[in-house]
């Protein structure tokens, strides 16, 4: 008999969202009334797909939609005479406890405490209840024997494909008896004590008798349960997968036949509307992408030369991004799945930037060569763009460790804000940037290296990055050495040269502390997967020429082959979008369409989004209570006047002068 530890307590493997949906399904033929289960887990982690299993299965309906109740808060579902806030959509009819409602509640969006106020949980605890994201209910709702519940934990972050681990946790004596039985049992595969485990749920959840305890699920292929949705084709030739992202300034579609061969593609860029205001503004990014979404959806289709009801499949960029312009390509692309009832895959856009590399060579227009390859798991990615800069050992699809991130500015918000300093207008400004440098001297100013000077031993010897630090000793040399006054008596070639000179130097420093960094992560890497065998650099700022260059000599030093996407593919597009749907297609990663009645309120997106663990080396130490952490800026705006200095004084004011 296991010990009163063991029994409140469970693990469970889940490999994928048929998985996640059966183990929901096998609770709901536990469930009684006044029952709570609290759903714990990160974005995307499958709280709503557990929840989708669970309410498919106690009201016998296959098909019942399910949205997140993120954005409505509160959803139920029951018979005919329940009441509600609002009610679930389609769930009259029979259920496994009759005439009881499930009520599905997500108060997500809410300050801690203030869903207390809107909903009456006194009533609510009397029927079923799933709750998303219970820390957000309040003290006042929630205590640690209050209410009793079986707490269903998702453990690990991001677009997990595989290895996803649930901690069932019981509080109270019910769910510690339940919890008893299935460690006797081997997990929760009955579908009442008294009864023999349902077929679908044995099929859908194996058992094993590992330490610690585990049910693991195997994956969807060998799964039995069919889905309401386009069935693909057993050869992948044969699909045609439209790919939509709009996470920022770009609206991109595009066609993509399974094998990765490109159909069709459009692009529509907004860098004419933000060019005025320096930067994005994503109110008018969201417009732009109301006015685009639909023509270069078309677009892409036509060079294509196929219609939407042609698709096999829809994939779409859900986040991380700016969340009104991730609103238009996600329902977008939710309303084409429904109308054609096409399988759906929700696209982290980070891991579509890496995974475009996996691309064939023959449709990133890279011929047939044979020494062509694709880069092989488990390989180390950089991603480097506007918005991102990130050190990452990826073992697989949706199976990434974060070795290190930056702690403030990416190196292609560097990139761009430094480009406005030198009076650059063009978005995004780092290309022009680019250019600009080579026709400077990096040697002419001495800038300080990022974290060189911090306190922090794992800011120092860690594999973060730091650009905001850069960019404010840039700042304070634009403004001392080209001022309004001195750049007016400067010819135009004399101030082209002097604004090159210090896009040179920007340029050279920002890349050393980038590579830098991507050295020591692909160490660390190398500690974990000794076999690992590729870098993969991925994101818009691997178009630069200097940080190409610079990273192949990091592969080089740790005997790596490098892997970059051609230019067009480095900035955001849609063909990212769709092959990284392909990859999660070929793992049974999909979920079924909405009805096209419900399909806006499935509407889901996740604007920060984190793409996985992050190795514990990679922790940033905690300061204590009371004091505050120097900021790299600080730091380094004071040590780009001590290495200024130090250039005069060996140089001469002749040599350092602009």
């Amino acid at each position: 008999m296991p010990g009163a530890e063991a029994s409140e307590h469970l693990e469970v493997s889940l490999l994928d969202v048929d998985a996640t949906e059966a183990l929901g399904a096998a609770l709901a033929h536990e469930a009684q009334k006044g029952d709570v289960f609290f759903l714990r887990g990160e974005l995307g982690s499958g709280k709503t797909s557990m929840a989708r299993g669970f309410l498919r299965a106690f009201f016998a309906s296959p098909d019942l939609d399910v949205p997140s109740p993120s954005y409505l808060l509160h959803f139920t579902y029951g018979t005919a005479g329940a009441t509600s806030q609002n009610a679930g959509p389609n769930s009259d009819g029979p259920s496994l406890v009759p005439g009881c409602a499930v009520h599905h509640i997500d108060p997500y969006r809410l300050p801690a405490g203030k869903i207390a106020s809107l909903i009456d949980f006194e009533a609510i605890w009397q029927a079923i209840c799933l709750v998303e994201w219970p820390e957000r209910l309040g003290d006042q709702l929630v205590t640690k024997d209050c209410p009793q519940r079986l707490e269903v934990g998702f453990e690990g972050f991001g677009p997990q494909a595989e290895g996803r681990k649930v901690l069932l946790t019981a509080v109270g004596p019910r769910w510690q008896k339940a919890l008893r039985r299935w460690h006797a049992e081997g997990g929760p595969l009955r579908s009442r004590s008294s009864e023999p485990p349902s077929h679908e749920i044995r099929e859908s959840i194996g058992a094993a008798l590992p330490a610690p305890l585990s049910a693991v699920a195997p994956s969807a292929s060998s799964s039995s349960r069919s889905r309401n949705c386009r069935t693909l084709a057993d050869d992948k030739k044969h699909w045609l997968v439209l790919g939509i992202e709009s996470s920022c300034d770009d609206t991109g579609a595009a066609v993509l036949r399974g094998d990765g061969q490109i159909l069709g593609e459009a692009l529509a860029s907004q860098a004419g509307i933000h060019e005025q205001w320096g930067g994005v503004v994503p109110r008018l990014a969201q417009e732009g992408h109301k006015q685009a979404i639909d023509g270069t959806v078309e677009e892409a289709l036509q060079r294509a030369g196929v219609a939407a009801s042609d698709i096999s499949a829809v994939a779409v960029t859900v986040g991380p991004g700016l969340g009104l312009c991730l609103e238009v390509g996600v329902r977008k692309a939710l309303h084409i799945a429904a109308a054609h009832r096409l399988p759906l895959v929700r696209v982290h856009h980070m891991e579509a930037h890496m995974m475009v590399t996996r691309l064939p060579p023959f449709a990133q227009g890279q011929g047939l060569q044979a020494d062509l390859v694709q880069p092989e798991f488990p390989f180390i990615t950089l991603l480097v763009s506007g918005g991102h800069n990130m050190a990452v050992l990826t073992r697989g699809v949706g199976r990434h460790t974060i070795l290190g991130s930056t702690i403030d500015d990416s190196i292609g918000e560097a990139f761009d804000k430094t480009a406005r300093l030198l009076g650059i207008t063009k978005v995004p400004g780092g290309p022009h940037l680019e250019r600009l440098a080579k026709d400077g001297d990096p040697k002419a100013h001495a800038l300080p290296k990022p974290l060189a000077k911090t306190r922090d031993k794992v800011l120092q010897e860690g594999c973060n990055y730091s650009f905001s630090g850069l960019k404010t000793a840039v700042r304070t040399l634009v403004e001392r050495e080209l001022p309004s006054a001195k750049a007016d008596t400067l010819s135009e070639e004399e101030l082209h040269k002097a604004k090159a000179d210090v896009a040179a130097a920007f340029q050279q420093m920002a890349v050393h502390h980038l590579c830098e960094r991507a050295s020591r992560a692909a160490g660390w890497a190398l500690e974990l997967e000794p076999d690992t065998k590729c870098l993969v650099v991925a994101g818009g700022v691997a178009a630069n020429q200097a940080v190409r260059k610079g990273l192949e000599e990091v592969a080089r030093e740790h005997s790596l082959r490098m892997f970059c996407p051609p230019p067009r593919l480095c900035v955001d597009n849609g063909v990212m979008v769709a092959w990284a749907g392909i990859e999660r297609l070929l793992l049974g990663l999909f979920e079924e369409p909405p009805s096209v009645d419900s399909a806006d309120s499935h509407v889901e997106i996740r604007p920060r989004w984190p793409l996985g663990e992050r190795d514990p080396r990679s922790q940033q130490q905690r300061v204590p209570k009371g004091q505050k952490r120097k900021t790299p800026a600080a730091e380094l705006s004071k040590s780009a006047n001590e290495a200024e200095a130090k250039l005069r004084c060996v140089e001469g004011p002749e040599k350092a002068a602009v």
